[in-house]
């Protein structure tokens, strides 16, 4: 699940950094610098809150959370109701809340306050919205065919169709410290 996590917000930012990169010549205004960003006095970590609330970060953690839900179950079995009330509970117990503070060290960390203001403005870009709006609705269109590969790779496994290498064999056998 940290895998995912982390993909999930670094392939977020990266596009993010590269949509802005390739963007900026095709505005209708001109691209204004950090210098002409507005100067309220906001911290770093608010910086980062604003950043990850403007390209809808906590949305998109908890509904990455469907990943868990969907490996769960077999398409054959899926009760949309069900699902929907998993995922929910999935949110509350170990969704967005839990996470977001890992989320504002990592941007604190990784950005000067320069950067992030500089971010802040770029995810307010409408082009910018409308590629994350895109990306969302993307995953969301990929969930009855992830939902088929999921449970084919949890078949496969079961049956000893992916064979596990050595090494890791050899470390699922040794009891847990």
């Amino acid at each position: 699940m940290f895998n995912l996590q982390a993909w999930c917000s670094k392939g977020l930012l990266g596009a993010l950094i590269i949509l802005a990169a390739c963007t900026a010549n095709s505005q209708p205004e001109p691209y204004q610098p950090s210098s002409v960003i507005r100067k309220t006095a906001q911290s770093k970590p608010e910086l980062a809150r604003a950043v990850l609330s403007e390209i809808g970060t906590a949305q998109h953690y908890d509904q990455y959370l469907g990943n868990i839900v969907d490996f769960a179950f077999a398409p054959a079995t899926y009760k949309p109701k069900f699902h929907a009330w998993l995922q929910g509970v999935l949110a509350r117990e170990a969704g967005w809340k839990h996470a977001e503070s890992n989320y504002i060290a990592r941007l604190e960390a990784t950005f000067s306050e320069a950067e992030l203001k500089e971010l802040l403005t770029l995810s307010k870009q409408p082009l910018v919205k409308k590629l994350l709006q895109a990306e969302v609705q993307a995953y969301a269109d990929a969930a009855p065919e992830r939902r088929k590969r999921l449970d084919k790779v949890w078949n496969d496994y079961n049956s000893s169709r992916i064979p596990m290498p050595p090494e890791v064999m050899k470390e699922t056998e040794q009891p847990r410290k």
